[in-house]
């Protein structure tokens, strides 16, 4: 793409993006409910290898967790777990946003991918948003960091916003990791 039709398009999606959402900022708590999880990427402290101490809050803890955080000013909370089913099964994940929407503004989510039916309970219990951290879109890269578990999986990683807009999420973020 030539560099002038790509300043083209940066200038058409910064006036569309402050037309529709103004200069506003939308800044979320970051609330980790487990450190178990089954895949291994070679960045990650919570990798399956790693022999760290693994802790999964109990949805009471998870809310004097919550409660704590709205005490501190934040109205935005994003539930960040480990991918383990087990531990952090849809159930338990429905269970939590019950307990939150009722003194939390706005709950978010960022989990184990999800088959779109399986987002929709959520959505039902109160979840507003989803995001979804990409650690690259390089494929080869991708492979290279995930030597284990379904988040080796490029494409399953890349379609949940797809699947959370289909399921009613919202509010659906793409958070590329750079560094």
């Amino acid at each position: 793409m030539e560099d002038g039709r790509l300043a083209q398009l940066v200038a058409r999606s910064q006036a569309l993006t402050r037309r529709l959402f103004g200069r506003t900022m939308r800044l979320f708590a970051p609330l980790y409910l487990s450190s178990e999880c089954i895949n291994n990427c070679r960045y990650c402290g919570f990798s399956r290898d790693n022999p760290i101490l693994r802790v999964t809050l109990s949805p009471d803890e998870v809310e004097a967790e919550a409660r704590y955080l709205v005490a501190q000013g934040f109205r935005n909370i994003l539930l960040v777990s480990g991918e383990h089913p087990r531990f952090v099964s849809n159930d338990y994940l429905q269970e939590v946003v019950r307990k939150l929407v009722s003194f939390v503004p706005s709950v978010s989510l960022e989990v184990a991918p999800m088959e779109m039916e399986d987002y929709r309970p959520l959505v039902s219990a109160g979840a507003e948003g989803l995001v979804v951290y990409q650690e690259t879109y390089d494929r080869r890269a991708y492979v290279a960091v995930h030597t284990a578990g379904p988040k080796r999986d490029f494409d399953w990683r890349l379609e949940p916003p797809e699947r959370a807009y289909a399921a009613g999420f919202r509010r659906i973020g793409v958070a590329p990791l750079f560094g």
